[in-house]
């Protein structure tokens, strides 16, 4: 019965982040802290990291010798150093979507359902901890009441990484771009990068790219590339184009 009551209204649940206001539109003025330590996880946590990592090395070629969360994080920057934005997004949608086995087809049956995002969103917080970290269920999105929110309290992925370039290309365009293909069904995501916080909205559309003014432009003042290989102002990265693309082509 209370699960019942949950995929069906949002009563009770707490309110969605609002919409993240950036003090700069430019990443240079964002910093993140470096987190004091890796989370612990469970063994099932632990299971579905390891299923995650031999995805990932299947799907992109990179091997780390560095064991857990950090080694996934080592095999995403190699990719993300030697590829394009495009190549880095493409990689991504095919490592979900191997994971994700036959469940899109079936889902996509049921997306029209009201219950439909109230239900993606439960299952996000029971299976993807080992990735983003502690998660909670809110309403939808800031101002609608309606189940489907899930709120990540800090993303470790974007914490220990610090890079907006990966936060973008390898996490929220490809996971909307499949949800809206695969699933059926649109999703929103909304990341912090001044709290590492991210509002995900299951059936809320996301906006274009180049209209979403939530994104900062160029690396983040913490990003371990912007911090090695410092980029003038001027040449600062838009975010659709990767911070190390511009890097090693500025000089042709």
């Amino acid at each position: 019965m209370m699960l019942t009551n949950l995929l069906t209204t949002a009563a009770g649940l707490p309110s969605a982040a609002a919409r993240p206001v950036l003090a700069s539109p430019r990443g240079s003025s964002i910093r993140i802290p470096l987190p004091v330590a890796e989370r612990t996880l469970s063994p099932v946590e632990a299971l579905l990291l390891a299923a995650f990592r031999w995805q990932t090395q299947q799907q992109t070629g990179c091997k780390s010798d560095e064991p857990g969360f950090a080694g996934m994080l080592e095999e995403l920057r190699e990719y993300q150093r030697g590829h394009s934005v495009q190549e880095q997004a493409a990689a991504s949608g095919n490592i979900m979507e191997a994971l994700s086995g036959p469940f899109p087809p079936v889902f996509k049956r049921f997306a029209a359902q009201p219950w439909a995002p109230s239900s993606l969103s439960y299952c996000t917080t029971l299976i993807l901890g080992f990735l983003v970290g502690e998660m909670t269920l809110t309403e939808r999105e800031a101002g609608d009441s309606r189940g489907g929110g899930v709120l990540v309290q800090k993303c470790a992925v974007l914490e220990h990484s610090g890079c907006s370039g990966l936060c973008v290309h390898m996490c929220k365009l490809p996971t909307e771009r499949m949800f809206a293909e695969k699933w059926g069904m649109p999703l929103r995501m909304q990341p912090n990068f001044e709290t590492c916080e991210c509002q995900l909205s299951f059936g809320v559309s996301p906006p274009p790219l180049k209209q979403d003014t939530t994104l900062p432009t160029g690396c983040i003042g913490s990003c371990p590339l912007a911090q090695s290989h410092p980029l003038p102002q001027a040449a600062a990265a838009p975010l659709a184009v990767s911070n190390l693309e511009v890097f090693l082509n500025r000089d042709r």
